[in-house]
């Protein structure tokens, strides 16, 4: 690791003069570890990684040791949640070229599958009093059209995949949606009609931000507020601030770990340097931050799961 390490330090210093002459390099390894996510007792750190060839979850300690396949099921389990207790965890996975929602027990025995619907269910986030909340288009009007066109909104479910509530009436792309600890608020990225820029830098005309709304949609607001990308909101455990990821910085296919106050009115900016930083999990007592620590390419992605100090 520390050769990598110096390798890419020593890449970042090279100047475009000498980037140009050299020849395009093939990638050989190509492993992510990604979307921590901290257990509950703060002791294990559950993610999803490609080191099997495929992506699959896996289980260490939180400090990085003992590292043990958890689920490697074909289908791409992706974004896992824990349960409040611990005792279960819920994910996506591609079934049929859909995006579905599961859960299991932390073992992985039990999997079950939740949902069954046509329009895309993913990203869950389990809330304080054991409900899992997810983007699905279900309501979209229409099926067939691009991904990006379809409304995505957010729901909740019960951990049996039944009593489903519809949070929002975004009528565009809402997803990534996270509850607050203290059950009063979500929070969630949003496709806005206006002028910004995509995770390449290359100018779009619909902005990703990062939204926070009560529980039933209203007295919605932006906090992220910047023509850059932010995405992957997640809330500290005392709820008074939210974590996301945006690349205002602009570089290119590459973003920095922030906290924002869920009024807007104070941001900060928790991770910095050449690598890229993205999908914040909080620990359980809100002093550290783990966050996929990545480099990427137009053709390439590698990275691995790093702490930081919150301050907090």
């Amino acid at each position: 690791m520390r050769l990598a390490l110096a390798t890419i330090a020593a890449a970042v210093s090279i100047s475009a003069a000498q980037a140009e002459s050299q020849a395009e390099p093939v990638i050989v390894t190509q492993v992510m570890d990604s979307y921590p996510a901290v257990s509950p007792d703060g002791a294990t750190l559950l993610f999803q990684s490609t080191r099997s060839g495929r992506v699959a979850l896996y289980l260490a300690d939180i400090n990085g040791g003992n590292l043990r396949l958890l689920l490697d099921s074909g289908d791409d389990p992706v974004v896992p949640s824990w349960s409040p207790d611990g005792s279960m965890i819920a994910y996506a996975a591609t079934i049929d070229d859909q995006s579905e929602i599961f859960v299991m027990q932390a073992d992985g025995s039990q999997r079950r599958r939740l949902t069954n619907d046509p329009g895309d269910d993913s990203h869950p986030h389990w809330s304080a009093d054991g409900r899992i909340f997810f983007n699905s288009a279900r309501t979209t009007p229409n099926r067939n059209a691009d991904w990006s066109d379809q409304w995505h909104e957010i729901f909740s479910m019960n951990a049996n995949g039944g009593e489903i509530i519809q949070h929002t009436n975004c009528r565009a792309v809402c997803t990534f949606a996270t509850p607050s600890p203290d059950g009063r608020m979500i929070t969630y990225r949003r496709v806005i009609d206006a002028p910004g820029r995509d995770w390449s830098q290359s100018a779009i005309e619909r902005n990703s931000e990062i939204f926070v709304a009560k529980l039933d949609g209203s007295d919605e607001r932006n906090i992220s507020n910047d023509p850059g990308f932010d995405g992957w909101p997640v809330w500290s455990p005392d709820s008074k601030w939210v974590a996301f990821a945006s690349n205002r910085d602009g570089a290119p296919y590459a973003a920095q770990v922030y906290l924002a106050a869920p009024d807007g009115k104070s941001t900060r900016r928790i991770t910095t340097g050449p690598w890229s930083h993205a999908q914040p999990s909080f620990s359980p007592d809100g002093s550290t931050i783990y966050a996929y620590r990545l480099v990427e390419g137009v053709d390439f992605e590698f990275g691995h799961i790093a702490a930081y100090a919150t301050g907090l």
